[in-house]
């Protein structure tokens, strides 16, 4: 009969250790928290929605933390013991590395793609601002480009002699003798 019954008991030595493994599982919770928080500077959240969303992620992210840790540590068995250790572990994170791991990560993550973000913006507010005429007034397709049946290099020219009724267009002309 014993055989049957997993062994779930642990000797102290065994639960202080597991509970230091927890402690050290906030570490990897504080990164995916720092992580949103470097989301949230990078876009900005206009609505509290979002922000929740992003939080029930994040908290759903430490559950499964702690439950690869529960199966694969402890033998598949939670305790809630490990949950405090984590919490702990990410208090002590967010309170010693947290700052400086952020501004690290932002530094060298976000900072690039902001600085990318407004090169881009700049040129393009340049090219609108330099092409307003253009963009506003359709002059490409008004100017540019001529109508084939309008000739317009024949218009202020005075040495072209206007048609006279008649001249090549097949009709009569009137004579003064007939």
């Amino acid at each position: 009969m014993n055989g049957n019954i997993p062994d779930t008991f642990w000797t102290i030595q065994e639960e202080l250790s597991l509970f230091g493994g927890a402690c050290l599982l906030g570490i990897p919770a504080g990164i995916l928290f720092d992580l949103n928080r470097l989301f949230r500077r990078m876009i900005p959240h206009h609505h509290r929605l979002t922000v929740a969303i992003e939080d029930i992620l994040w908290m759903l992210s430490v559950a499964i933390l702690l439950l690869c840790y529960a199966s694969g540590f402890a033998k598949g068995v939670f305790r809630v013991y490990y949950a405090v250790g984590c919490l702990l572990g990410f208090i002590l994170y967010e309170c010693t590395l947290g700052q400086p791991t952020v501004t690290l990560l932002y530094k060298v993550l976000v900072a690039p793609f902001t600085g990318f973000v407004r090169i881009c913006t700049k040129g393009w507010l340049r090219f609108v601002q330099n092409n307003k005429k253009y963009l506003h007034k359709k002059v490409f397709t008004q100017n540019c480009l001529q109508h084939q049946d309008k000739k317009v290099y024949n218009k202020g020219d005075k040495r072209i002699k206007k048609k006279k009724r008649g001249d090549s267009d097949g009709k009569k002309t009137k004579t003064s003798g007939q």
